[in-house]
């Protein structure tokens, strides 16, 4: 997962300094927050006072602060999150801030708090929020901090590997519980998309419950499984149209396979799913088109 380092205790980062002004300021905050986060002095106040925030680890000293930046196939995107590096007693350590409404971030912190006794998920430490700012501003947002997830792998970059030959496997180990536990729990994730899903030491972890809702049957299911078929595979055209590669041949037959295994471990049924039929829509190129009409028909 690239990062951009903003800041450090040195100053602000030569990475930072390179991006294009735009670039630059869609990295940095642009709300009223509880605290700033590139200012470190706050920040080590904030991960040695808070009482959620780790307190066994011992003193912590913030070392540098990053952006997530993920470059997608020539256009730049980003997300207000930042990973903090801090050093303590026997090396160094990550947290995530992520950049919030409240509203949201209480949800997020909420469901968290509750699929982390038995899933796979980032672990909360709190949402941070400042009533007292909404008196002189009227853009407030707060900062969720949770645990980092040092990823290997998004499931949509997993699949593009496996079609292209990157590597031998198109792993879902674990990944039939991790989602079925989800549901289990009440909890439809709303929002599954390639990027949500990572591959850490083994295991798959799900991320980003934002926009998460009720779980109510069958059809959700079926919905759930159509954006992450549909998201992966509008990743997967997007690669085939910027690097001008041909779909055919054993790349299709690897994303047919991999496409079936994925609808054969959830038994789900998406030939008349509207999130399907959204996809099939923005999806350029053909013979991913007929390649996913063959395998939910």
């Amino acid at each position: 997962m690239p990062w951009v380092a903003i800041n450090s205790c040195s100053g602000i980062s030569d990475d930072f300094r390179t991006l294009p002004t735009p670039e630059q300021k869609r990295l940095l905050p642009q709300a009223s927050l509880p605290i700033n986060v590139l200012n470190f002095l706050d920040l080590d106040h904030l991960l040695n006072n808070s009482e959620k925030i780790r307190p066994d680890e011992g003193e912590k000293e913030t070392v540098l602060v990053e952006g997530y930046y993920p470059p997608v196939f020539g256009v730049w995107a980003t997300h207000k999150l930042y990973r903090i590096t801090y050093k303590i007693q026997n090396g160094s350590n990550f947290i995530i801030a992520k950049i919030m409404d409240r509203g949201l971030g209480e949800k997020e912190f909420s469901v968290l708090t509750d699929l982390y006794k038995f899933m796979n998920v980032p672990k909360p430490f709190g949402y941070m929020y400042d009533e007292e700012l909404e008196e002189e501003f009227s853009d407030v947002k707060g900062i969720f901090w949770m645990s980092f997830i040092d990823n290997h792998i998004r499931i949509e970059e997993c699949l593009r590997k496996w079609c292209i030959g990157e590597q031998d496997r198109f792993e879902l180990k674990n990944l039939n519980n991790l989602l079925t536990s989800l549901w289990d729990s009440g909890v439809k994730h709303n929002d599954l998309k390639g990027e949500h899903l990572l591959y850490s030491e083994g295991k798959w972890f799900i991320i980003d419950f934002e926009k998460s809702d009720v779980f109510r049957g069958e059809e959700d299911m079926n919905d759930e499984i159509s954006v992450l078929i549909g998201d992966c595979s509008v990743y997967l055209d997007g690669f085939v149209q910027y690097n001008r590669i041909n779909f055919d041949g054993e790349i299709q037959e690897r994303y047919e396979t991999a496409i079936t295994k994925i609808l054969n471990s959830f038994d789900v049924k998406l030939k008349n799913n509207r999130y399907i039929s959204v996809y099939m829509q923005v999806t350029k190129n053909a013979g991913i088109r007929s390649s996913i009409e063959r395998c939910i028909s």
